[in-house]
């Protein structure tokens, strides 16, 4: 037996001929057909001469490690049970399709799933739609790609990688219009996803829950039902670079109760909510976004030690940036311009020595004050506020004067209070 390359000699298609069958790759010399059956155990190398239809439980079941099996352009159809491709652990599988014309797995419980000890897997190439629960599952499964396939119209889930599964790339897919989440991860480790077109989940278009070490790169998120990506209950140490979300129902990006993410680079517009949320998560970098447009821009509760550094947060219909019951933040070099509220808005007490620094930030024509920091004891040094419709810095007694603050042609004559401004 030999190993299916991606890309088939013509004289091999024209050897199998158009039979109802699967073609079982041997060598040359040697290559035979068998008969098709829904839930075959394929131990050996295939391309698929006819659909497989109404199967009543799992499609195919791979049953040895190191074969290719080739859909061929040919549909795997179930009943609404089971498992389109299902593998319980064998390594080095390659499920594919070369055919130009789509393969669909479809009405299945799962499209393909990829158990505990599945590794150095590859699906790519198919069409995964109206399947139950998700469009392809990984449950322990490491060091798999997924990649170049159109993964839509789920009952649930469109991708969920679950219990454990680490190392898995997933990359290039379309996910679209699945009723639950488009990518969920949940207890997983070290996955990157990149590339991704997720659009029209009924659900958050991606989720990571109790996953830390993941990889979001580059990914389009667009008009799910609610939030465009949410990193939650110890979701930590992630990166969050380079993605485009527009257009979800519910904030573009949500982290919560998550420590030491890093999120850049990242462009969240006309979003249902703020651009970027953080509730109860610390340690965070927050650095190079763009969240102009939104109902507001970035949004932090009750999180502490964190750097929000050189974002764009204009043209909100709320403030631009606003910090509630949150320390030792740094606000460093952002831009709060032309929001309909506040420019940058600090509420919440701290004690000496565990205030946020309001450093070289920017907050012009805003439609309230530029800065507003209600509480003390809080550092505003470096900060320009020109042409707001009321204060240019507001600080409450009991702040910090960092000094070099500039603030002109606010609607307040006196341009500043709680720090000396400059013209």
């Amino acid at each position: 037996m030999i190993r299916l390359s991606r890309t088939l000699s013509s004289g091999w298609f024209a050897a199998v001929g158009a039979t109802a069958l699967i073609s079982v790759l041997m060598p040359a010399e040697a290559a035979h057909a068998v008969q098709l059956t829904c839930g075959q155990t394929v131990t050996t190398g295939v391309v698929l001469d006819a659909d497989l239809l109404n199967c009543p439980g799992d499609g195919l079941v791979v049953g040895s490690g190191g074969i290719t099996i080739d859909l061929n352009g040919h549909i795997v159809d179930g009943v609404g049970l089971g498992i389109g491709i299902r593998n319980d652990g064998f390594g080095d599988v390659t499920i594919t399709n070369s055919s130009s014309t789509p393969a669909p797995v479809q009405e299945f419980d799962h499209g393909v799933n990829l158990t505990a000890g599945t590794a150095d897997n590859i699906v790519e190439e198919l069409t995964i739609q109206n399947n139950e629960f998700s469009g392809i599952e990984l449950n322990g499964a490491n060091n798999n790609r997924v990649r170049d396939n159109l993964i839509d119209r789920q009952a649930q889930r469109g991708v969920a990688i679950t219990g454990g599964s680490s190392e898995n790339v997933i990359v290039d897919n379309t996910i679209t219009t699945n009723q639950g989440e488009g990518v969920f991860v949940q207890n997983s480790v070290n996955n990157r996803l990149e590339g991704n077109q997720i659009t029209g989940s009924g659900d958050t278009g991606l989720v990571l829950e109790g996953s830390s070490g993941n990889t979001l790169l580059t990914n389009t998120v667009g008009n799910s039902s609610d939030g465009a990506i949410v990193l939650q209950l110890g979701s930590n140490d992630n990166l969050v670079q380079g993605n485009a979300f527009a257009q979800n129902a519910d904030a573009g990006l949500t982290v919560s109760d998550s420590t030491g993410n890093r999120i850049l680079s990242n462009a969240l517009q006309g979003s249902g909510d703020s651009g970027i949320v953080l509730q109860s998560s610390h340690g965070s970098t927050v650095t190079g976004n763009d969240v102009s447009g939104n109902p507001g821009g970035i949004e932090l509760s009750y999180s502490d030690n964190n750097l929000i550094r050189s974002n764009i947060a204009n043209d909100t219909t709320g403030d631009g940036i606003s910090l509630s019951h949150s320390l030792n933040n740094v606000l460093e070099l952002n831009q709060a311009n032309r929001n309909s509220s506040r420019g940058i808005y600090i509420d919440g007490e701290a004690a000496s020595g565990a205030g946020n620094q309001l450093i070289r930030n920017t907050a012009n024509a805003n439609l309230g004050d530029g800065i507003h920091v209600a509480k003390a004891t809080h550092t505003i040094q470096g900060n320009t506020a020109r042409d707001n419709d009321s204060w240019g810095i507001f600080a409450d007694l009991g702040n910090i004067d960092g000094g070099s603050n500039v603030a002109g042609n606010n609607a307040e004559s006196a341009q500043c209070t709680g720090v000396v401004c400059i013209p």
